[in-house]
């Protein structure tokens, strides 16, 4: 009997240090869509901080039960910020700035509310209206609790600030900051629950950028003074009327006054 040699032991096999490439999250839930622990309203305002996911994914499967809740939280996040704008120009806009802002901004999502249901169901997204309700109502929650973030920067300006544009273009830059952040809530919402196919979405979030911005000028005055508080007669597209109150600060030596035969309107 011989004694075959013994084949050299193979030496072990080092695992790749290279990670690799893992499917796309767009394929499957995303890991924050679960249930809440708790559901007081300390712990919702913290979720839709942290894990919003988890607030949609109640609301996906009770949708009744945190409706006020979220409700409660828009309004009054958006009565500050509305009120931190008023401040610019105070006097009868410290009440009538917040009014335009809630209604304006509640407005924009109640319009908005069956075109995001289409183009989500279009995207692939499996959810009954009351759930995209839900999720519309998210969104506001938690870009209303984004600009209550930022309302000591625009507190500062109000009252440090005289430039009209300047004013009006830092507030809507402060909005389309905190819009981008809560669209992306609904993006990843939509993702898990089965959709993200095509560019759905993406259309329906232009569309309502587009449609808050308008209402900046269909609500005007919102940081300026006006006689009226609603000019509902004059029909303006947003960009024109922007131009031309920049046009009207560049050759106005200074800003509003009232005792030079009415003040002016302005936007948001």
């Amino acid at each position: 009997m011989t004694n075959e040699p013994t084949p050299p032991e193979q030496p072990a096999q080092i695992p790749n240090p290279m990670p690799q490439h893992s499917p796309s999250r767009i394929t499957g839930p995303d890991p924050d869509f679960e249930a809440m622990e708790e559901k007081g309203f300390s712990n919702i305002l913290n979720s839709l901080l942290k894990k919003p996911l988890s607030v949609v994914y109640e609301l996906n499967k009770s949708p009744s039960k945190m409706h006020g809740t979220l409700c409660l939280v828009s309004l009054v996040c958006l009565g500050i910020f509305g009120f931190v704008l008023g401040l610019f120009s105070a006097g009868d806009q410290l009440w009538a700035a917040p009014v335009k802002v809630i209604g304006g901004v509640f407005f924009s999502g109640l319009i908005c509310l069956p075109s995001l249901y289409i183009f989500g169901a279009l995207g692939g997204m499996d959810a009954k209206f009351p759930s995209v309700a839900g999720l519309m109502l998210t969104f506001l929650a938690i870009t209303s609790l984004l600009l209550v973030g930022f309302a000591p920067v625009v507190w500062l300006f109000s009252t440090s600030s005289n430039s009209l544009v300047f004013f009006g273009f830092l507030s809507l830059a402060i909005w389309m900051v905190c819009l981008m952040f809560g669209l992306r809530v609904i993006s990843r919402a939509s993702r898990s629950m089965g959709g993200g196919h095509g560019g759905h979405l993406a259309i329906w979030a232009i569309i309502f950028a587009t449609v808050t911005l308008q209402m900046t000028t269909s609500l005007r005055p919102i940081i300026g003074k006006s006689d009226q508080f609603l000019n509902l007669e004059e029909k303006r597209f947003f960009l024109g009327y922007w131009f031309e109150v920049m046009e009207d600060e560049n050759t106005s030596p200074r800003r509003n006054a009232p005792d030079e035969g009415g003040a002016r309107d302005s936007d948001y």
